[in-house]
């Protein structure tokens, strides 16, 4: 199962890459969440406590981080297979802020933890290290 949700992230990013929004979506389960809240520093308070909840809560966080960067490029770095139901994918994040235009390279990862073939979480960490250490020694 867990090669399968390897390709499951892959098909997200390469959906967003398309800026394939209904692909991307259908890949979520309708109650997911979103835990950006390590990034507050980028100004995105999230919903509830930082947390996004469900599709309108995706649309929501990516349209406020997208209003934020006038131009927004991701490069996927890796992806790895991290047990039965987690995928770390790390990524680099190309922007140019939309009021200063000062540009900004930053490197993330994300722990997703799929279910039924779904994304039922997405946490976002500054790190590999961090996103490694959050899921604990392997089983």
């Amino acid at each position: 199962m867990s090669q399968e949700n390897v390709e499951i992230v892959r098909r997200i990013y390469d959906a967003a890459a398309r800026r394939d929004t209904p692909a991307v979506l259908a890949l979520y389960d309708v109650q997911v969440e979103l835990d950006p809240s390590r990034l507050q520093f980028a100004g995105l308070a999230g919903g509830d406590g930082g947390v996004y909840h469900g599709h309108e809560g995706l649309r929501r966080f990516f349209r406020e981080w997208h209003e934020a960067w006038r131009v927004i490029e991701y490069s996927f770095d890796e992806l790895i297979d991290a047990g039965d139901e987690h995928v770390i994918s790390v990524v680099t994040r190309h922007a140019r802020g939309r009021a200063s235009g000062a540009e900004v390279e930053r490197p993330f990862a994300l722990v997703w933890t799929l279910r039924e073939g779904k994304v039922a979480r997405l946490v976002w960490f500054l790190s590999r290290s961090e996103a490694l250490e959050a899921l604990g020694p392997p089983e």
